[in-house]
């Protein structure tokens, strides 16, 4: 099973501009960035909110297998994308919209798809590693590590 990757750098870094510009009076100073990739049956989706310091890290993923709902490649990437923009919608609406962070099904409109997700704290998870580890940490230094 090789995975292969739907959107160029290009391609992803322009779907991240849009939904940055579509949510700029609600996502602050976070930003987007879209994963897209395939293999033989299934299109998985990673849509990630986060900010520059790795504060607040919300991956959102959503996985189709297209070839058993008679859909092309093409046709689900573009299923999976509407459904995780329209996810973040009433997300960012302020709804009472979470995810579970283990694979859950989820029909819409006929079709099947598995989504799942969790909103991380890098900063604080980096430094609890740090601590368990036995290393000291400098917290000055400590965001600029996470992203790196």
């Amino acid at each position: 099973m090789t995975e292969k990757h739907l959107f160029t750098s290009e391609q992803s870094k322009i779907l991240s501009t849009l939904l940055d510009r579509k949510y700029a009076g609600s996502i602050g100073v976070r930003y987007f960035d879209v994963e897209c990739s395939k293999d033989d049956e299934t299109v998985y989706l990673k849509v990630t909110l986060r900010d520059a310091k790795g504060s607040y890290v919300y991956p959102v993923e959503a996985r189709m297998n297209y070839k058993d709902q008679d859909l092309s490649m093409t046709e689900a990437r573009d299923f999976l994308l509407d459904y995780v923009d329209a996810y973040f919608e009433e997300y960012l609406d302020g709804e009472e919209t979470y995810l579970t962070i283990d694979w859950s099904n989820y029909d819409c409109d006929g079709y099947d798809l598995q989504m799942k997700g969790q909103i991380l704290n890098a900063h604080l998870e980096y430094a609890a590693d740090e601590l368990i580890s036995g290393h000291r940490i400098n917290l000055e230094n400590l965001s600029g590590r996470i992203l790196n």
